[in-house]
């Protein structure tokens, strides 16, 4: 008989060699869903999803991106270059498509098997290999700072300027998340609307979101104005996303984090690192 795990692709962990925070076994479900969360997660409104024995595939709305992820290839190198092949088929003219290796990814030599087959890192600022992380208890509460979930157009947008604020946007790219804006919003209010705004001092300054999946939620983004960076905004989304979690009685976090940025802060939050994900493009 197949089992749940093997049915829904998750790796097969012994309970022993699985992570624990305090003396809690985090479920593999949870590390699945770190690890590969396209396959976990519903697309957004207007994807293609194409789910193989071999790989997971998603392609956004318009065929303005493409995720590569749960790669389970067999080990010869013409298996290999034949998968690759047929997804390079599937995105042909799409121009971001980019592929999420993780630790159970079959063979284990994966990423340098992709990348002699044209594949390469992604370029800087964006870091190559992240971390693969899980929170299964609770974390901190914040003092000073009031979270309220997003519950308007208005709101949305104040989130998105957040998100352009904090980081170094291409005009063009920014204009087209605005272009976007309402579009986004209705489309994640659809699927449950989970947004975030942290307010310090009167005023928005931070901003984030998780998608739902069986296991939990998952952390999909999050940003704080520089300026306010340092009063606990981060911290404190975090606890309101783990506390919607426990409200939709599926208490547990998963995420992808940046070694060199959100990792250290996740690891004092107690989250713990599950896999490591290649990413290439």
């Amino acid at each position: 008989m197949v089992d749940l795990l093997t049915l829904l692709g998750a790796p097969r962990l012994h309970v022993s060699s699985l992570p624990r925070h305090g003396g809690r076994v985090v479920s593999p479900e949870l590390v699945a869903l770190a690890e590969d969360p396209e396959f976990y997660i519903e697309p957004p409104d207007g994807s293609r999803r194409i789910i193989e024995d071999d790989y997971c595939l998603t392609i956004g709305p318009e065929g303005r991106w493409a995720g590569v992820c749960r790669l389970r290839l067999p080990a010869s190198s013409s298996a290999v270059a034949a998968c690759a092949s047929q997804i390079r088929e599937h995105v042909a003219g799409i121009s971001t498509v980019v592929w999420n290796v993780g630790s159970s990814a079959t063979p284990d030599d994966l990423p340098d098997r992709l990348r002699a087959l044209g594949l390469h890192d992604p370029d800087p600022p964006m870091d190559p290999v992240c971390a693969a992380m899980t929170l299964a208890e609770e974390p901190p509460t914040v003092e000073g700072v009031e979270v309220r979930r997003i519950e308007t157009l208005q709101e949305h947008l104040a989130g998105l300027e957040i998100m352009l604020a904090s980081a170094n946007w291409d005009a063009r790219a920014a204009a087209a998340e605005r272009m976007r804006a309402e579009e986004v919003y209705e489309r994640r209010t659809r699927r449950g609307g989970y947004q975030w705004l942290a307010w310090s001092r009167g005023r928005p300054v931070a901003f984030a979101m998780a998608d739902r999946a069986a296991a939990g939620l998952y952390l999909s983004g999050g940003s704080t104005l520089p300026e306010a960076r340092g009063r606990g905004c981060y911290r404190a989304l975090v606890r309101a996303r783990w506390d919607e979690a426990a409200r939709l009685a599926t208490p547990g976090l998963a995420v992808q984090a940046q070694y060199g940025t959100s990792a250290p802060i996740l690891r004092r939050l107690g989250f713990a690192e599950v896999a490591s994900i290649h990413t290439l493009q």
